[in-house]
């Protein structure tokens, strides 16, 4: 069973660049203490049920903060992806 993969991705707001950082590995515990802590800070927050390239069923959750959140206008996404299977044993 794979991990909890989380994405990030930024955009400043006074560039035209995007910033993108390697995919990083969580635990459960550790995806489920940050979405819940973005659903009070972040603008938006939505979990998706999907499945993956082999069929197997994933939580995808998209948190989106933005430029007020950051000091430098940076607006950040981070999405994680969480296999459904995971969840249903705790």
């Amino acid at each position: 069973m794979r991990p909890v993969t989380l994405h990030r991705l930024s955009r400043h707001t006074e560039a035209d660049r995007i910033g993108h950082w390697r995919p990083e590995r969580l635990t459960v515990h550790t995806a489920r203490v940050s979405i819940s802590g973005a659903r009070k800070t972040a603008d938006t927050v939505h979990v998706y049920e999907t499945t993956d390239r082999d069929g197997n069923r994933l939580h995808v959750a998209h948190v989106h903060f933005g430029p007020r959140h950051w000091d430098n206008g940076v607006f950040m996404t981070e999405i994680y992806e969480i296999p459904t299977a995971v969840l249903l044993e705790i």
